[in-house]
């Protein structure tokens, strides 16, 4: 007899509020072909318990699908586990495929990536990232993009005469051309207007806004400054919105800055802090660096699917630094924090 579905240690997976055991049953539950129909089942339940009797607005579900991948994939360290992670992929999309609406509540129940009003006022969508995950998107005109760990944006469920959107995070877009309606990015004060073009983004809270132009034209306006920036390919500015300080380059690599949305961390003579808060968001975990002697450390490299501990081995192996890796605690709310990682400089 097929045991029941614990509902209970899928909700905390999700939540990110979970332990070891609960990690462990997701992944068996999901690399299981034969607990497919209960499944089905739970996932019906949940539709028939929550649904909202209003219709939901119909989201594109492919980033769901990659979340849960990535979710999963980043939890475990070695290459044996690589080939159930794949499994894990398959099942759960077969079932997804004929489940659409079920998956669509749990994204919202589990993920909280979309949050759609039901007034008279223009009703709004929310994507977001949770740390250490990797989103996909696609917007009402059918442009696309992606956000990076710990990045959200928000944008009205259809674009009026012009297409605005916010971001808090870093994403990068690749906007459909349509010169009758501009697109515009908010970010932390700073507008970036485009007709149709790919660049990088970075705008996370208390940073500098980074704009990466990899095709077409943009132009940048800040808040209460009257002066526009106008960027063409290959070029990068740097916006420091506490000073209003402004920094343009040509850049030989600018694919380096949207490396991340495939899954590629690359580094080009970058010095170790910025490794270090880069591999935190990537990988959801706390880095600190001790450096005593104050050594200007700098990073060439390239990591693809690589596991934090593989990162770090290599860069013990690369650079004169050593390291330590605590274990994941848990608050006085009893909640998960995460790993912290110390980095020292010999």
């Amino acid at each position: 007899m097929k045991p029941n579905i614990d509902k209970k240690k899928i909700t905390n997976y999700f939540s990110g509020n979970y332990s070891d055991e609960d990690s462990l049953y997701v992944e068996k539950l999901f690399c299981d072909e034969e607990m497919e129909a209960e499944l089905k089942a739970f996932l019906e339940q949940n539709w028939n318990e929550y649904q909202n009797p209003q219709e939901l607005y119909k989201h594109e579900l492919d980033h769901i699908f990659l979340r849960l991948y990535d979710e999963i994939q980043r939890k475990k360290s070695n290459s044996s586990h690589k080939k159930i992670f794949v499994k894990v992929w398959k099942a759960y999309a077969h079932i997804a495929a004929i489940l659409i609406l079920p998956i669509a509540l749990m994204y919202t129940l589990y993920f909280n990536e979309v949050k759609v009003g039901y007034t008279n006022e223009p009703s709004y969508a929310e994507v977001s990232a949770p740390l250490g995950s990797r989103v996909q998107f696609t917007l009402p005109d059918g442009s696309i993009g992606w956000l990076n760990s710990g990045s959200k944006i928000k944008y009205p469920v259809e674009f009026g005469d012009t297409r605005d959107v916010e971001l808090v995070g870093e994403a990068w877009f690749d906007v459909k051309k349509n010169p009758n309606k501009p697109f515009n990015v908010m970010a932390s004060s700073v507008n970036i207007s485009v007709l149709g073009t790919q660049f990088n983004v970075s705008a996370y809270q208390n940073e500098k806004v980074d704009v990466v132009l990899e095709t077409g034209k943009v132009k940048l306006k800040q808040q209460n400054i009257s002066e526009e920036l106008e960027m063409v390919p290959q070029d990068r500015v740097v916006i420091d919105t506490k000073d209003n300080s402004v920094s343009k380059t040509r850049l030989e690599e600018a694919y380096k800055y949207s490396g991340w949305k495939e899954g590629k961390l690359i580094f080009r003579n970058d010095p170790i802090n910025e490794v270090a808060k880069r591999l935190g968001r990537w990988y959801n975990v706390s880095v600190h660096i001790e450096n005593k002697n104050n050594k200007d450390l700098r990073l060439r490299a390239t990591f693809v699917d690589e596991d934090i501990e593989e990162v770090l081995r290599l860069l013990k192996v690369s650079l004169p630094i050593d390291y330590k890796i605590g274990h994941r605690e848990k608050d006085k709310d009893n909640q998960f924090q995460k790993r912290k990682i110390m980095i020292s400089i010999q």
